[in-house]
C-alpha cells in the first residue's frame, strides 16, 4: 500500500485513539509509570544505552535535547506500534488498529514518529498529515522522537539488518 494512502486510511482511527487521557506516562502495564514525559524518555534512552554502549554518546546528545525541550504535554493513549499490517478495514469500510501490546501514555507525536521509522522514511515529515497540531514546534519534537526511535532499532532490534539501517540514518 502506498504511504500516502496508509496515512489517509490511519488518520481516523489514530485521531480517535489519541483522543483518550491517560494518567501517567509509559507503558499501559506491566513498566514502571512515569509522572513526565521527559522522565519516560530519560527511562527510555537509558535502556538502549545500556544495551548497546557504542551507541551511549548519542543516547547522551538526545537525552540532552530532551532535556532542553518543553515537555510539559497531557499524556495520551498510544498504539506505539503503527504501520500497515495493524489497520484493518471492515466491510463496512471503518478501520481498526490491532496488536496493542507496546501501546502506551504519552506525546502522541511519539507515535507519529516511531510510524515514521516504521515506514522506513528517511525525513519523518510525511507524517505530520497526522498531527492536529502541525506547527514549529510540532516538527522538531517530532524529528526528536524519530531520532529517539531510531535509536531504539539500532539498540534492541533482533533483525540484523534493521541496526544497521537505524544507526545509518540516525548518524546520517
Amino acid at each position: 500500500m502506498p504511504v500516502d494512502r496508509f496515512l489517509a486510511e490511519l488518520a481516523e482511527p489514530l485521531a480517535a485513539i489519541q483522543r483518550i487521557p491517560g494518567t501517567h506516562f509509559g507503558r499501559l502495564t506491566g513498566a514502571s509509570q512515569h509522572h513526565t514525559w521527559t522522565d519516560y524518555l530519560h527511562d527510555r534512552l537509558h535502556a538502549y544505552a545500556t544495551a548497546a554502549p557504542a551507541l551511549r554518546a548519542t543516547a547522551r546528545r538526545l537525552h540532552q535535547e530532551v532535556k532542553a525541550s518543553d515537555n510539559t504535554i497531557q499524556p495520551v493513549l498510544l498504539h506505539h506500534d503503527l504501520q500497515p499490517g495493524h489497520l484493518l478495514r471492515q466491510p463496512a469500510g471503518s478501520r481498526l488498529l490491532i496488536d496493542w501490546e507496546l501501546a502506551a501514555f504519552g506525546d502522541h507525536r511519539s507515535d507519529l514518529a516511531r510510524l515514521a521509522v516504521r515506514l522506513d522514511l528517511d525525513d519523518p515529515t510525511p507524517v505530520l498529515v497526522l498531527s492536529s497540531q502541525p506547527d514549529p514546534t510540532t516538527e522538531r519534537r517530532l524529528h526528536l522522537l524519530w531520532r529517539i526511535h531510531l535509536l531504539a532499532d539500532a539498540a534492541l532490534s533482533t533483525d540484523h539488518a534493521v541496526p544497521e539501517r537505524a544507526a545509518k540514518r540516525l548518524h546520517g
